[in-house]
């Protein structure tokens, strides 16, 4: 059953089209990844979601109903953490959460608070305003899971995270999914989204480029990188490699074919090169490879 819904939604601000027609599902328990350059459209479309911002067209389903029209019992059911963090600056740590429990209309467990701030390492009796960027971060991630959602949105969740608690929100994420748990994600690390997403959205200049399923994508395709004077362009694309990037003495290939003869090719192409390097596409590869054709496409 798909949680999250988007048809052709679109957002303008004047003449500026800040999102451009994206639709895309993300199916219940699945850890979805949405990524993209600075000013994409990754918060705007978010803040759609949200309904912090109206949307300029297209229409958005959260958890099987329609957003804005059921905006108040979506987001009961929803945990989201912002980029930029921003509650009361005089309010306690512990009053913070308590609102958050009473929003939802929830007691809540005492001991579950008390695990999950010694998980992030958290005092409870500090005001919010004399937070460091990270701890105000934690705070968030508390206040986004105490009331057991069955969504979580979060974007660039751990921008100020030292690297053990990176590692424990991640833990306690996966613990989330294998529950039911649905989780919409939106960072600029690719490695983490690479390590936890079965599936990505890549939007760019608000336009949705793809939705790819991690599980299979980068199963069989190589990258390979030449080095040489002059480089084998022609040689390579014949085998069926594709050349994403070019310089003066460098040449980056993708290719999906056999490996045999792409080993027998650059073994007959050995002795006019400087260096060789085969290794499997990672996201980030995929990233840049995505961008930079189309980039060549608009030129």
């Amino acid at each position: 059953m798909p949680v999250i819904e988007l048809s052709h939604i679109s957002k303008r601000f004047g003449k500026f089209v800040a999102v451009n027609d994206v639709s895309f599902t993300v199916e219940k328990g699945e850890f979805f990844g949405f990524i993209g350059p600075n000013g994409a459209g990754k918060s705007t479309t978010m803040n759609m979601m949200l309904n912090f911002i109206k949307s300029s067209g297209g229409k958005i389903k959260l958890l099987g109903k329609n957003v804005p029209e059921h905006d108040l019992d979506v987001k009961k059911q929803i945990g989201y953490v912002p980029s930029d963090v921003r509650f009361y600056p005089q309010l306690r740590v512990r009053d913070l959460f308590r609102y958050t429990l009473d929003f939802h209309h929830m007691e809540g467990d005492p001991a579950e608070l008390k695990r999950y701030c010694d998980l992030f390492q958290i005092d409870p009796q500090k005001k919010f305003g004399d937070l460091s960027l990270g701890n105000k971060k934690k705070v968030a991630l508390v206040c986004a899971l105490i009331h057991h959602p069955e969504l979580i949105i979060m974007d660039e969740p751990t921008n100020g995270l030292d690297p053990l608690i990176h590692a424990r929100l991640f833990r306690v994420l996966k613990e989330k999914q294998e529950q039911g748990v649905t989780i919409f994600l939106s960072s600029h690390n690719l490695k983490e989204v690479e390590d936890y997403c079965s599936r990505i959205a890549f939007i760019r200049s608000g336009k949705l480029i793809g939705v790819e399923d991690l599980t299979q994508v980068n199963q069989n395709v190589k990258v390979v990188t030449v080095k040489a004077d002059q480089l084998p362009i022609a040689v390579m694309e014949k085998i069926g490699a594709t050349c994403v990037k070019k310089t003066d003495h460098e040449a980056r290939f993708t290719y999906e074919g056999n490996m045999a003869q792409l080993f027998s090719t650059l073994s007959n192409l050995s002795p006019q090169l400087d260096d060789v390097t085969v290794a499997n596409r990672d996201l980030e590869e995929q990233f840049m490879a995505m961008y930079e054709r189309q980039e060549g496409e608009r030129l």
